[in-house]
């Protein structure tokens, strides 16, 4: 498991960020949630049509949300993501 660190100096120009990854040990652990949402995503193609289609619609119109088809769509996630969530949970 690599981890990134960014460290600001101070340039010529302003701040300039330096990267480098450190290697962690291997009983870090790691959170498994965003991988298997992210697949979990491509299981709902009807809500998340209809939440895309829904921020398209609402585009440069102040005051409108989708709040409804954003909670549909995590509704549907959430049901695939329950199973496997606790599958690779460990006691």
């Amino acid at each position: 498991l690599f981890v990134c660190v960014t460290n600001g100096k101070s340039g010529v120009n302003g701040t300039v960020a330096i990267t480098r990854l450190v290697k962690m040990d291997d009983d870090e652990p790691v959170d498994p949630l965003p991988a298997i949402r992210k697949d979990c995503v491509k299981t709902c193609p009807k809500p998340l049509a209809n939440y895309d289609a829904c921020k398209e619609r609402i585009k440069g119109k102040p005051g409108a949300d989708c709040e409804i088809w954003y909670y549909e769509l995590h509704h549907c996630v959430d049901l695939c993501v329950a199973p496997k969530i606790f599958a690779a949970t460990k006691e």
